[in-house]
């Protein structure tokens, strides 16, 4: 049985300038193979499985197969039920030695790819330590994180059984904030962090900060603008957590996303803070707060989630005209960049206009969309196929495209790995066309640009409306005469952190 196995795993650890560095990546479960589990890296044929014949796990280039041949492999343990055991000791091959050599710093990990530090005042000592955090590879038997925008990282110290915050440089058990590490297997959001204050010559806990699972940003999209509460899109930041999930804030406003644990739920409220942009009063409803309280602009069912944003989680928003909750299926609450790349279409081959830069318009197919400014292109998702399309007749419900990718499981935009097919007419079909990729740009905006907040109308509690529930129709059901609504948004807000592109608003 698969229950108790990870349905996601890491690769971590190699370096990049050794042979076969590409074994490291995020690995989806796809099942049970020689009676233990399997594991592909997305968009790839590579997979890691168990060979019962030597008695070992394996990575593979070619996919599930009976045979000897494989990059590299590491011997079963009595108790190793997947490849992500702490023990297990990764042998790669390497050409020049004509053997499988041991990489100890190798590892396959069930942890996230992605954790944030949150809580921690601005005024306080220590608050650099604040943001999001990416999977490094592993220390002492732990995955180790490195803050994305800092020199901050999270590691684990095996002597003292603690989780540690700290300088990249730090040696030994030096940190600016540490935390029992109990039995947890990777930081999570019921850790006690300790920071140190320099006053006070101690470490000192503060119950506000939370590592959590999740991203530091993301945006809400696709209520059209002459809807009611449209004003719920925009780009929102995790400052706190609250029943061990995170709270995200959209700044200048009184906009809160939270979890209720109630009903497992999450609610996006409309005046969730006292006053815009004041995250002392976030810190004081988390600790005191009335959190029995459901009354929201728009929820979604959570079902199981660490963060609001999936694309699958449905959205029900609050109509004032008919006086209950009615699900939106554009509207979605994601981590998609604003901005992808496309790139390596080689100049003068069929369909090389392809390449430039897309921009988020909203949603289709119930993802992110992406429209290339002064052309129709543009990429989205087509749900009949699960593929990622680039259709030069814009946002249309239509099989019909020029350039098409696999979507990965549970991607939620396209700027993953993957082998993108490119429409060739001399041949009458889509090529294989390695070189292709789509990319986040290093300068992508990070921030929606959204008309100011009107006042919030807010509704009862979910589950209790106003009139009988009636679904509208969901984005993949709508004709083509009616198409999948785009609401183009047109960049970042100036800001000083090189990311102040700014971009005409896209034509209908």
């Amino acid at each position: 049985s698969t229950d108790a196995c990870p349905l996601v795993l890491h690769v971590v650890g190699r370096a990049t300038a050794h042979e076969n560095a590409d074994l490291c990546g995020e690995y989806d479960n796809v099942g049970l193979h020689a009676g233990r589990p399997a594991y592909r890296l997305r968009g790839q044929t590579m997979v890691i499985h168990y060979m019962p014949q030597v008695h070992r796990w394996v990575f593979d280039r070619h996919g599930l197969r009976d045979s000897m041949v494989c990059v590299a492999y590491a011997d079963d343990l009595p108790n190793a039920q997947h490849p992500a055991h702490p023990g297990l000791v990764w042998h790669v091959w390497d050409s020049q030695a004509q053997a499988h050599l041991p990489d100890a710093a190798l590892a396959a990990v069930d942890a996230p790819a992605t954790l944030s530090i949150v809580g921690r005042s601005n005024d306080r000592q220590n608050s650099s330590v604040v943001g999001e955090y990416a999977l490094m590879g592993v220390y002492h038997g732990r995955p180790a994180y490195k803050q994305r925008v800092g020199d901050a990282v999270i590691k684990f110290h095996l002597p003292d059984s603690r989780w540690l915050l700290s300088a990249s440089a730090a040696v030994g058990n030096v940190c600016t904030a540490f935390a029992e590490a109990g039995d947890a297997q990777h930081p999570h959001a019921n850790l006690v962090w300790n920071f140190w204050e320099s006053q006070r010559n101690i470490f000192s806990p503060d119950m506000a900060v939370k590592s959590l699972a999740c991203p530091m940003h993301m945006h809400v999209i696709g209520r059209a603008s002459q809807a009611s509460n449209a004003h719920i899109c925009g780009t929102y930041h995790a400052a706190g957590a609250h029943d061990g999930r995170p709270i995200y804030v959209r700044p200048g406003t009184t906009c809160m996303i939270r979890y209720s644990a109630k009903n497992d739920r999450w609610l996006l409220t409309s005046n969730g803070l006292a006053e815009p942009g004041l995250l002392s009063k976030l810190y004081q409803w988390i600790l005191n707060g009335d959190s029995s309280s459901e009354q929201c602009s728009a929820f979604a069912a959570a079902r199981g989630t660490a963060h609001p944003g999936f694309c699958a989680l449905e959205w029900q928003v609050w109509e004032p005209r008919s006086n209950r909750f009615e699900v939106d299926p554009m509207v979605k609450a994601t981590i998609a960049p604003l901005a992808v790349r496309v790139s390596g279409r080689k100049p003068l081959r069929e369909n090389d206009d392809i390449v430039g830069e897309y921009y988020l318009a909203g949603t289709h197919g119930g993802h992110p969309a992406y429209l290339q400014m002064g052309t129709k292109l543009a990429i989205r998702y087509w749900a009949p196929t699960g593929r990622w399309a680039i259709d030069r007749e814009g946002l249309r419900n239509s099989d019909v495209c020029v350039a098409y990718l696999d979507a990965a499981i549970g991607a939620d935009h396209p700027a993953e790995s993957g082998v993108w097919h490119v429409f060739e007419s001399s041949r009458g079909c889509h090529l294989a066309d390695p070189c292709v990729a789509v990319v986040v740009p290093q300068d992508a905006p990070t921030t929606l640009q959204t008309a100011p907040a009107p006042a919030a109308q807010g509704g009862m509690a979910p589950g209790h409306p106003g009139a009988a529930y009636k679904p509208v129709l969901a984005s993949s059901q709508q004709p083509n005469r009616n198409p999948a609504r785009a609401e183009p948004y047109p960049g970042a807000a100036g800001g000083g952190s090189g990311n102040a592109r700014i971009f005409a608003r896209l034509g209908a």
